[in-house]
């Protein structure tokens, strides 16, 4: 697998060669699986992350510098800005968030207590969808501009949400005993 690949080629390769007898499709491999899925997760959000940065930073040139007959900025410009950088900072924290989630253990006794393989399944299946959000994120984010932002906003966080109960339901499937 390479790290070029699209997402959805690399989940059918996985997929694919799991489901045969295929000596390589161990655990460690669903676990490197997992890592690939995530980091493909961060990417498409560091990418939304950077644009609405970028955003935030053409409104603030629009704000402009304060002179001696403008020495404050209008209300609504500092509010649109410090709206703006929420947004980039929740998407900034949302990928310190994924890339701290946890993977199944490798020991023997977690092992002998839960079906280890079943639930790397569950847990590339939710990495896939996570990861489904984060490209259409992605996607929206590349419309965003700054005369559109305010349009698209409430789509984005709508999205956003599925992710953080994306998250939610991941890391149900790590922690609870099958």
């Amino acid at each position: 697998m390479e790290r070029h690949e699209q997402l959805p080629v690399i989940v059918a390769k996985f997929f694919k060669e799991s489901r045969d007898v295929n000596p390589y499709a161990s655990a460690q491999t669903m676990r490197a699986f997992d890592q690939v899925i995530r980091n493909q997760l961060t990417d498409s959000l560091s990418r939304a992350a950077n644009r609405w940065r970028s955003v935030y930073q053409e409104q603030g040139r629009l704000v402009g510098v304060p002179s001696r007959d403008h020495p404050f900025p209008r209300p609504e410009e500092m509010e649109s800005l410090r709206h703006l950088k929420q947004l980039a900072d929740n998407v900034s924290q949302m990928i310190a968030h994924i890339q701290a989630l946890e993977a199944p253990g490798e020991d023997r006794v977690y092992h002998r207590i839960r079906n280890n393989d079943q639930i790397l399944e569950l847990v590339i299946d939710a990495d896939y969808q996570l990861a489904m959000t984060a490209a259409a994120l992605d996607d929206m984010v590349t419309k965003v501009s700054i005369t559109t932002w305010r349009d698209l906003e409430p789509a984005f966080q709508e999205r956003l949400e599925q992710l953080i109960q994306g998250m939610r339901n991941r890391s149900r499937i790590v922690s609870e005993v099958i």
